[in-house]
């Protein structure tokens, strides 16, 4: 580590708060947390605990050494979410209640005298050497500790090579700051996720009075979703790509709001007219999800409006086809009907899964973009196991024949 100055660390600091304070996805806030905390002290490694009731949950982890020796997907997959008590017996649970500072040179030469003792199973389990270790409680503006950030070994080029140094006391101030910011933008990003689940909750409830109308249990959108992100992990998507792509497919049948009943549960075919106002629950669900900027609700507008638009141009609303179809769409036109036809529906029992691919194949190119046909055929085992675990049962419809089952008790 080079020799600490205060005063380009200070400006270094400031960035990073900026940074913090735009940063409302709490994953990405607590690795940029760490990894800038790592910089500031020269730390090969480092973890971020965070306070949940009456334990310490262990969020992140990052190492530099093992990063090397394993390749970085490798390394975090070394590290699980755990709890630890909230009390002084590990090194981050008595910097949680005590809300100080432990600075410690080697972990391996604790005074007996400390509450605390260092667990050296991750040492063990991982082939690593842990000595000097820095833990920090990250305090809110209540002074209330909503986490613990811990650093561990601090690293110094020498003419040897690098060596694992105690952490410098002249940086403490600044690391110290740094928690505190960090602590304000956990806070914030813990309330924008509440926030954000309320709101998803409130959206999510229009889907699912749609498929309510419609006679569809509330598993069908859990399925269409899973299997949505199944052919969206496949295609390479990112996190927020398949975050996207899960709501969408989650609202694909909100205009069903606004279909007549007698058109929306006649039992035998419907008559052309019948179908014509069928066909505009696409229009009704793109119009009851517009004028947001949310990319959410925009990409739920967008599947809701294409879902039904068919490869070879002869879907509706507006005939598109082959890519002019949007990928959300064209994803959730195949997994839609692959529930349909795989599941059980009030009307129908499930296909066997025989019978569902021969349709998919016959419809490969036609009704279907014929690379998401292939990827969902590759992955057909795990996608009915999506079907399986989601599967209905026989209560599930049974709200459909007899409302005389619902009980006040379970709303109250």
């Amino acid at each position: 580590m080079p020799a600490f100055s205060f005063e380009s660390q200070a400006g270094q600091l400031i960035k990073v708060g900026l940074a913090l304070s735009s940063t409302r996805v709490l994953g990405d806030l607590l690795e940029m947390v760490l990894l800038e905390a790592r910089k500031l002290t020269g730390a090969d490694a480092g973890s971020v605990y965070l306070v949940d009731g009456a334990v310490l949950r262990f969020e992140t982890s990052q190492n530099g050494t093992l990063s090397e020796r394993l390749g970085e997907t490798a390394c975090r997959a070394l590290f699980k979410t755990y709890e630890l008590p909230l009390n002084a017996e590990s090194i981050a649970g008595y910097v949680a209640v005590s809300k100080e500072m432990v600075n410690i040179p080697d972990v391996y030469d604790i005074d007996p005298s400390a509450p605390y003792r260092f667990n050296p199973a991750s040492d063990r389990a991982n082939d690593y050497s842990t000595h000097s270790m820095l833990s920090l409680p990250m305090m809110d503006q209540k002074d209330e500790v909503v986490g613990v950030l811990q650093l561990i070994n601090a690293t110094r080029e020498t003419a040897e090579g690098r060596r694992v140094v105690p952490f410098d006391s002249v940086c403490l101030p600044v690391v110290a700051a740094l928690a505190s910011q960090a602590a304000v933008a956990i806070v914030n990003a813990k309330l924008t996720m509440a926030l954000q689940k309320s709101w998803l909750d409130s959206v999510l409830r229009l889907g699912l009075a749609a498929e309510y109308r419609d006679k569809e249990t509330a598993n069908h959108i859990t399925r269409v979703s899973e299997y949505a992100l199944l052919l969206g992990r496949n295609l390479g998507m990112d996190r927020n790509g398949l975050e996207l792509l899960h709501w969408g497919a989650a609202m694909h049948d909100t205009g069903k709001l606004g279909i007549p009943d007698s058109i929306l549960h006649k039992p035998g075919l419907l008559a052309p007219e019948e179908r014509a106002t069928m066909e505009y629950h696409t229009l009704i669900g793109a119009l009851i999800l517009k004028g947001d900027s949310n990319p959410i609700l925009k990409a739920s507008q967008s599947v809701a409006l294409t879902h039904h638009e068919r490869w070879d141009g002869n879907g509706y609303p507006r005939k598109l086809a082959g890519e002019a179809i949007p990928l959300f769409g064209r994803i959730t036109a195949l997994v839609d009907v692959f529930d349909a036809l795989s599941s059980r529906r009030v009307y129908k029992p499930a296909f066997p899964m025989e019978k569902v691919v021969q349709i998919l194949e016959e419809e490969r190119g036609r009704h279907f973009d014929p690379t998401l046909v292939d990827i969902l055929l590759e992955n057909l085992d795990e996608a009915d196991a999506i079907r399986i675990t989601h599967a209905d049962t026989e209560a599930d419809f049974e709200k459909f024949r007899n409302y005389s089952l619902l009980k006040i008790e379970d709303v109250l």
